[in-house]
C-alpha cells in the first residue's frame, strides 16, 4: 500500500490573511488570489466577490458625484 504524501503547504499569497489585505487594499485586483485560495470555500469566495464589487460599485458612484460637484462649483465661481 503506498502512501500519498501530503499536499505542499499552500503559498504565502493564497493565505486568507493575505488575500483579505489584497481586497482591502487593492480591491477586485486580489480577485483572482481569492478564487485560487484554499482557505475560503465557494460561498465565502461569492460573498466577497459580490461584497467587493458592490462597495467598489459604491465608491465610483460617490468619487462620480464629488467630481459632478466640484465641476459644478468651479463653473458657478468661474474658474472654468
Amino acid at each position: 500500500m503506498t502512501e500519498h504524501p501530503p499536499p505542499p503547504p499552500q503559498k504565502w499569497y493564497l493565505r486568507w490573511w493575505s488575500v483579505f489585505v489584497w481586497l482591502l487594499t487593492l480591491g477586485p485586483f486580489g480577485f483572482p488570489l481569492l478564487w485560487k485560495s484554499k482557505d475560503f470555500n465557494l460561498f465565502w469566495k461569492w460573498f466577497w466577490t459580490l461584497a467587493i464589487t458592490a462597495f467598489t460599485v459604491w465608491l465610483t458612484w460617490g468619487v462620480w458625484k464629488a467630481f459632478q460637484a466640484v465641476l459644478e462649483l468651479w463653473k458657478s465661481t468661474g474658474v472654468l
